[in-house]
């Protein structure tokens, strides 16, 4: 039953049913034509034999002559009567009869080449274009293993090889969509390790040149010592914070983790993030003012601790220093949202656009390790039915994670 899925046989087979119907038709009008003809023939013969008789013998009676051609005796008479003139039996009893069946016969055949030979003629045909189609895919594959993936549909009609076509045709587009992939993949690759590079390259070089200072001046003041160790400590721990955080995008990136969906406190969660951060903000003297309404949410405490940390550390660092960093917590019915707002110098419409993208600096921003956080922040709130916006003016940034009460 499969063949029948093919168009174009299901077209052949039409064609030469169609012209097999056609030629018996005309067979069989030549050939009632033909009994048309001996019929009118053998009419015409007793005709022509009453005829005869009747004037031979014009006393006889003409339903006596009927009677008597009617009546069945013995042929034998006969037989050797026509013998003797020629007459035989496998032959033709009136020469008229002869040339009706020669006729009959030479339409019988004609009308049978014929049609015979255009059946075969449509076969040809049907299967010669059959195989132009094949070589034309054919080459078309050829072009695609040598990475062309272009496919003319304009004259794709409903033939034989239209399904094999729109098949190849959607294989061809996963196939560019992946080699597309791939090389976006080379590129992001490359892109990545200029930006990893490009953000390790100088807090490293920052932390060498204090080291190698500190090494060849053994009677450095106390107090430039610890102030060379201290920036020292600050540049390792923000590469150690980049690092890890690069690790965990992978991580995201590859499907590697498993995010868990519990009731957890969201007030909980941001006090924890606020704790791991307490001795960098110590370090710039920022105060925190906290509003946490006790609100619970599903999703990852751990993950989403990661996220607000994020945030905080991006608050931190865009402080001006001594100053303050506000933290709340509010609910509606639809969602539950946490705000962290600083009060440093605020971010421009242009950054804004770009604040999510990876390893993205804004423009204002000397800060090595911006644009790597907030983006492991986007993800992992995304992933646990929530979103982060961003406002930002003269007065300072606020950032806003929204997550949704019930999952979608």
């Amino acid at each position: 039953m499969s063949a029948f899925w093919n168009k174009d046989i299901k077209r052949i087979i039409m064609v030469m049913a169609l012209t097999w119907i056609v030629g018996g038709v005309f067979t069989n009008l030549a050939i009632f034509r033909y009994q048309k003809k001996v019929s009118e023939a053998e009419y015409n013969a007793y005709a022509n034999i009453l005829s005869v008789v009747k004037e031979a013998y014009p006393e006889a009676q003409e339903d006596e002559i009927i009677r008597n051609l009617s009546h069945v005796s013995e042929i034998s008479t006969g037989e050797s009567i026509l013998r003797q003139y020629g007459i035989l039996r496998d032959g033709e009893l009136y020469l008229g009869q002869s040339k009706v069946k020669r006729e009959g016969i030479l339409w019988a055949n004609v009308i049978f080449f014929v049609t015979a030979s255009v059946s075969l003629m449509l076969l040809l045909w049907f299967w010669k274009d059959r195989n132009k189609k094949l070589r034309e895919l054919g080459r078309y594959v050829d072009r695609v293993s040598h990475g062309e993936y272009e496919l003319q549909l304009q004259k794709n009609q409903e033939d034989e090889l239209s399904g094999l076509r729109n098949e190849l045709y959607k294989l061809t587009v996963l196939y560019k969509e992946q080699a597309d992939g791939a090389q976006a993949g080379k590129v992001a690759l490359s892109d990545s390790v200029a930006n990893i590079s490009h953000q390790l390259k100088t807090p490293l070089t920052s932390a060498v040149i204090l080291t190698d200072n500190l090494l060849e001046s053994p009677d450095m003041p106390k107090e430039t010592r610890v102030k060379f160790l201290q920036e020292i400590s600050r540049q390792l721990v923000g590469m150690k914070w980049l690092v890890i955080s690069m690790l965990k995008l992978s991580r995201l990136d590859a499907g590697v983790v498993e995010l868990q969906k519990k009731r957890v406190s969201l007030k909980k969660i941001a006090e924890d993030s606020i704790g791991h951060l307490e001795m960098m903000a110590q370090f710039k003297e920022i105060h925190f003012e906290t509003r946490l309404e006790e609100v619970s949410v599903t999703g990852d405490a751990k993950w989403l601790s990661e996220a607000l940390q994020n945030i905080i550390k991006n608050a931190i660092e865009h402080s001006p220093q001594g100053g303050t960093i506000e933290i709340e917590i509010s609910e509606n019915e639809v969602y539950c949202q946490v705000s962290i707002k600083d009060h440093g110098e605020g971010i421009s419409d242009l950054d804004q656009k770009h604040l999510f993208e990876r390893f993205y600096r804004a423009s204002k921003v000397e800060n090595e390790n911006v644009g790597i956080g907030l983006a492991l922040a986007k993800e992992v709130v995304e992933r646990q039915n929530g979103s982060i916006t961003v406002e930002s003016g003269e007065n300072g940034t606020c950032f806003y994670v929204r997550i949704l009460k019930y999952s979608v």
